[in-house]
C-alpha cells in the first residue's frame, strides 16, 4: 500500500505571524504616503499643462472678447497656455454644464456673467448645475446696464418715463435683448417699484432691438451702456438712468434707478469659475494669479479702450454676490411667471 503524505504549506496570518503583520503594515503606510505625497506633487505643480477657459456665449461677443483679453494676462502670470473655448447655447446653460462636470483640477475654469449662474436655473428646471456646483475664483467685471432714448426723445429722466406710463399704462415701449435678459429682469423691477406698466418687446438680440431704437419705433431701450458709446458720441442717443448700484465711470453723469428715485438695483457682473472640490493649493494660486491679471495694467488698457468695467472682488465676496444675486433674481423671475 502506497501511503502519499500531504505537505501542508503555511498560510499568511497577519494576525497570527507577526512578523507578516508588520510587513503589511509598514507596506500599506507605505502606499499611503506614497499616494499623499503624488497628490501633494500634483497640486504643488500646478497648472500641468495648458487651462481651457469656457466662455459660455459665442465667439465675436463682448464676453469673448473680454475673456481672451483677461485670458492673456492669466496665461502670462500662470506661465502656461490659457485657452479661450466658447461653448454657447441656452443663455449661458450649456457652457457652465460643462464646466460642472469637467474634473476639478483648476485645468478647466469658466469666464462667465453671473446670470448663466443665478438666472437660468430658476427658469429652467431642466438646468442641473447651482450654486453649489462652482468655486468662485475673482469677479473680475461689471457689465452695467442703462436705459437708452433718443437724444429728441421726450423723456429726459426716468420721472418723465414713468409719470408717462401711469398716466396712460403701456404707453411706454421698451426693447431688450430677450425675455430673462438682464434688462428685462431690471425693468420689471421698476414697474413693481414704481407700480406702473410699460410694454415689453423682447428682441433676438440687441442688433434689432437698436434698428427700432434708433427708428424711433420704441420709447426707451434697455442696453448696454458701453455697446452704445459711438451713439452717444455722435448724439443720437442719451443715457437717463443706469441699472446698476453706482455710474458708470465712462457715463458719470447719469444717475443710478435709485439716485433717479426708483429703488432698483439690477446687477450684471462676472468672473472665473472653477468646478467645485477644486483643491486648496489650486484655488489659492488661481485666486492669487486671477487678481493679478485683472489688475495688469495690459488689461486694464484694453478694458479702457473697449469701455469695459473692470470691478476686481476676491473669491469670498464673489460668493457672497452670487447669493444675493441668485435670491434677488428668484423673487423677480417668480414674480413674472417666467
Amino acid at each position: 500500500m502506497t501511503y502519499t503524505k500531504k505537505i501542508e504549506r503555511p498560510q499568511p496570518n497577519c494576525v497570527g505571524n507577526p512578523t507578516t503583520a508588520r510587513s503589511v503594515y509598514h507596506l500599506t503606510l507605505a502606499g499611503i504616503v506614497l499616494c499623499i505625497a503624488s497628490a501633494s506633487q500634483a497640486t504643488t505643480n500646478f497648472p500641468q499643462g495648458p487651462v481651457e477657459m469656457i466662455v459660455p456665449f459665442a465667439a465675436g461677443g463682448g464676453l469673448d472678447q473680454n475673456a481672451r483679453a483677461f485670458s492673456k494676462a492669466f496665461s502670462e502670470i500662470l506661465n502656461t497656455p490659457v485657452a479661450v473655448v466658447n461653448r454657447d447655447g441656452a443663455a449661458g446653460a450649456i457652457g457652465l454644464a460643462g464646466l460642472a462636470g469637467a474634473k476639478a483640477d483648476g485645468q478647466t475654469l469658466a469666464f462667465t456673467p453671473a446670470v448663466s449662474l443665478t438666472s437660468q436655473p430658476h427658469r429652467v428646471k431642466s438646468i442641473k448645475y447651482n450654486l453649489e456646483s462652482f468655486t468662485p475664483v475673482c469677479q473680475v467685471f461689471d457689465n452695467i446696464f442703462a436705459i437708452a432714448v433718443l437724444s429728441n426723445s421726450p423723456y429726459k429722466t426716468l420721472s418723465d418715463v414713468i409719470a408717462k406710463a401711469r398716466a396712460e399704462p403701456d404707453s411706454v415701449s421698451y426693447g431688450t435683448s430677450g425675455i430673462g435678459s438682464i434688462p428685462h429682469l431690471g425693468t420689471a423691477d421698476i414697474e413693481a417699484a414704481a407700480n406702473v406698466r410699460l410694454n415689453h418687446v423682447a428682441y433676438k438680440g440687441d442688433g434689432p432691438m437698436m434698428q427700432d431704437l434708433l427708428g424711433g419705433r420704441l420709447g426707451f431701450g434697455a442696453v448696454l451702456a458701453s455697446s452704445v458709446a459711438s451713439q452717444i458720441q455722435a448724439g443720437t442717443l442719451r443715457l437717463i438712468a443706469v441699472y446698476s448700484d453706482r455710474r458708470h465711470p465712462g457715463f458719470a453723469s447719469v444717475p443710478t434707478l435709485k439716485e433717479a428715485g426708483v429703488p432698483v438695483v439690477q446687477l450684471s457682473f462676472g468672473g472665473v469659475l472653477a468646478p467645485a472640490k477644486t483643491p486648496t493649493e489650486v484655488l489659492q494660486k488661481l485666486q492669487s494669479s486671477c487678481e493679478r491679471a485683472a489688475k495688469s495694467p495690459a488689461y486694464l488698457e484694453w478694458a479702457a479702450k473697449a469701455g469695459q468695467v473692470v470691478d476686481y472682488l476676491p473669491a469670498e465676496d464673489f460668493a457672497r454676490k452670487l447669493r444675493e444675486d441668485s435670491q434677488s433674481k428668484e423673487a423677480t423671475i417668480k414674480r413674472l411667471g417666467l
